[in-house]
């Protein structure tokens, strides 16, 4: 089950799919509503403002498509999005100005990461995140750095780190010097992160 806020009893609530794949939610052990559905969600849900209000919808993927609905079950208009890429996990997600204009990160099938906002678009500026000859092992860990944002992301081999907008790495390193993919990523200070590599080596790296 999903951890989520129901803003209209200020009580967490659990969010679940059941063995028909239908869509349900419980609080304190009683069983809310259940809304038929016939994909399994993609390994994340999480609630927005969409409005903007106060009252908080619940977001989550299946197929290729981001869902929201609201807090009594109803799908929210607009929705679904079709990403046109089968998800493999996902949403995770961001609001980078506080302001409620929510972006989310997504895992596709195809071993990319890309980010969209609650239209379906991506940022102009988007170069999207993969790597070639690895498998993405999960969704990026945000990390904040001097006011700059980048992301941690594991796959089969290493850690690597991306721009805020994707593109190439910033951690271009050959055989044991590449970062170990379940190496802590530590801050040291406004620019510069510490890491284990499979050499067994601590090494550092400027960011900025």
């Amino acid at each position: 089950p999903f951890k989520v806020k129901n803003s209209g009893t200020g009580k967490m609530n659990e969010f679940y799919q059941n063995s028909h794949k239908s869509l349900c939610l419980r609080e304190e052990g009683k069983d809310l509503w259940g809304i038929p559905f016939d994909k399994l969600i993609c390994g994340r849900a999480g609630t927005v403002d969409y409005y903007a209000n106060g009252k908080l919808q619940i977001l989550f993927g299946a197929g290729t498509q981001i869902y929201l609905i609201d807090r009594l079950g109803r799908y929210v208009t607009g929705f679904p999005l079709d990403l046109k890429k089968e998800i493999l996990l996902g949403p995770d997600i961001y609001d980078f100005t506080g302001k409620k204009k929510y972006n989310i990160m997504v895992l596709h099938k195809d071993n990319t990461i890309e980010m969209y906002n609650l239209q379906g678009q991506k940022p102009a500026s988007w170069k999207g995140i993969t790597v070639s000859g690895e498998t993405i092992k999960n969704l990026p860990e945000r990390i904040d750095l001097g006011g700059s944002t980048f992301w941690i992301v594991r796959t089969s081999v290493q850690t690597l780190i991306f721009p805020f907008y994707g593109g190439e790495p910033l951690t271009v390193f050959e055989g044991n010097q590449k970062i170990r993919p379940d190496s802590e990523i530590k801050k040291l200070d406004g620019t510069t992160v510490e890491f284990t590599c499979y050499d067994g080596k601590v090494r550092t790296l400027a960011l900025k």
